[in-house]
């Protein structure tokens, strides 16, 4: 009944309720109470939200669209300043912080349980299948739940020693990710399908370092029916996350395409992901990572489910960071000679890291505030989500000179580290605190060798300009075709 009451309110329908709010200027009284937040937070400038629908309006009459996300972020923060609020349904506020001393302050407030704001669809579905999830798990947990898997799950994943110890099959992987650029180019050294092949080496490094063991998804000719639906069906569940958390959340009351997208891929995720798992052998028994978390003190449900989180994650954010990492020094032959050149092999880590600076695939961090805030000149109240918009504080000259290049030298030449230390609170790609993400080991380290590898086989040339989308993740549009010629 609910469905056919919604599907009946077309575009047409929301418009003119927009309009009416928008000229008429009528507001209901409870419009003008303060629902629990201080004065402060009605006080900070923002878009116009309306009764119910709060300022999500925009998306569907205001221009803007959820896969261009980080460009509305960036429309606001010139429009409204450095604390701007928006509402989300039901008139939520949710306040963003785009200046770095702000920003600064809320990461380094969190206590022992920090809390963020939860994916509530994925929660929701999670708590739908208790023969699954004996959890909401890692990602969506608060308080002491949270704090227990944590510190049961993560500590080999985190742990120096694992990494380690994982380097000298990652540099066979970075071996054979470089031989399968090479068969997959044209007669002039473009490989047209970057995108799907960093698809398949996320998913090869992944498997490596949780399972303890090769998948063969980098051998020439290996597509395997498994890795591809996985790649497809991590990608699905970034945009049926996305679309449930920033969109209308009618999918509580009847399953929305939105929903129905995040729920189908999170049971193929499972089910793919399972196939994997259970396929282990000998080798995945040396898994430093796989084994501490089948070893752990917790329920079955919970282990599975943390693997099955641990593959999903690493495979996107893997991928995404490499494809930046490429397009950037693919625009610069010297700056691919520096990496050659350099035998302490700190320069690639500056590349990394000024990667991490320019285009982060996660450019934001939401926090909820555990105790009374100021920030910007607002008081805000304990219970007040917050996020941090870092992406975007990273390209202000204020806090990096020069901020829209791409210099590695910044985190080098001893004249500027300093500049470039006092901002490195910014760069938190992988979140910050006890919350931080756990693979943020695993891809420092990782990426390096990578670029290294790929560097000293082949000149690199970007080949077109590079274009993002926002799949909850800031992401390569395209297939992102690169040039990659045999270095003599």
């Amino acid at each position: 009944m609910f469905e056919k009451i919604f599907q009946s309110l077309d575009v047409t329908s929301l418009l003119i309720i927009a309009i009416f709010f928008l000229f008429l200027e009528y507001r209901p009284p409870w419009w003008y109470r303060n629902n629990d937040c201080k004065k402060g937070v009605k006080l900070i400038p923002g878009p116009l939200a309306l009764p119910g629908l709060g300022t999500t309006w925009i998306f569907f009459f205001g221009g803007f669209s959820f896969n261009r996300l980080h460009l509305y972020y960036e429309n606001m923060y010139k429009r409204y300043g450095p604390v701007m609020k928006e509402e989300y349904w039901c008139n939520i506020p949710v306040i963003n912080l785009f200046e770095k001393r702000e920003i600064v302050k809320v990461l380094k407030a969190g206590g022992k349980y920090p809390l963020r704001p939860p994916v509530e669809a994925v929660a929701h579905y999670r708590r739908s299948r208790p023969d699954r999830y004996a959890s909401i798990g890692l990602v969506n947990e608060q308080g002491e739940a949270w704090y227990d898997l944590r510190s049961t799950l993560t500590p080999a994943l985190t742990s120096p020693k694992t990494i380690t110890s994982f380097l000298p099959e990652a540099q066979q992987i970075a071996d054979d990710w470089c031989n399968l650029l090479k068969l997959s180019r044209d007669k002039n050294g473009r490989v047209s399908n970057l995108n799907y092949i960093a698809d398949r080496l996320g998913l090869e490094l992944t498997c490596a370092l949780v399972l303890g063991r090769r998948m063969g998804f980098l051998l020439p000719g290996a597509e395997t029916e498994t890795g591809e639906k996985l790649a497809e069906a991590v990608r699905q569940h970034f945009l049926g996350t996305r679309d449930t958390y920033f969109g209308f959340p009618f999918w509580k009351l009847f399953p929305t395409p939105a929903y129905k997208t995040l729920i189908k891929s999170e049971a193929s995720i499972y089910e793919l992901a399972l196939e994997l798992i259970n396929s282990a052998n000998e080798s995945t028994k040396e898994s430093a990572v796989f084994q501490s978390v089948i070893q752990a003190e917790i329920d079955e449900r919970e282990k599975i489910a943390a693997i099955i989180d641990f593959i999903s994650a690493g495979i996107h954010t893997m991928k995404n960071s490499l494809l930046f990492l490429l397009h950037l020094i693919g625009q610069d032959l010297q700056i691919q000679k520096k990496i050659i050149e350099d035998s302490t092999k700190s320069y690639s880590k500056a590349c990394v890291t000024e990667t991490f600076r320019l285009l982060p695939t996660a450019n934001a961090l939401g926090r909820i505030l555990e105790e009374e805030m100021e920030l910007g000149g607002y008081r805000l109240s304990a219970g007040t989500v917050v996020v941090c918009h870092f992406g975007i504080a990273c390209r202000d000259e204020r806090n990096f000179p020069d901020a829209s290049k791409f210099k590695p030298e910044r985190w080098l030449d001893d004249d500027k580290v300093q500049t470039a230390t006092n901002s490195l609170f910014l760069l938190t790609p992988f979140g910050a605190g006890r919350r931080i993400c756990p693979g943020k080991r695993f891809i420092e380290h990782i990426l390096p060798l990578l670029l290294e590898s790929t560097v000293n086989s082949f000149e690199i040339q970007a080949e077109e300009e590079l274009e993002l989308q926002f799949e909850f993740l800031v992401t390569p549009k395209g297939q992102m075709p690169m040039v990659f010629k045999d270095r003599v």
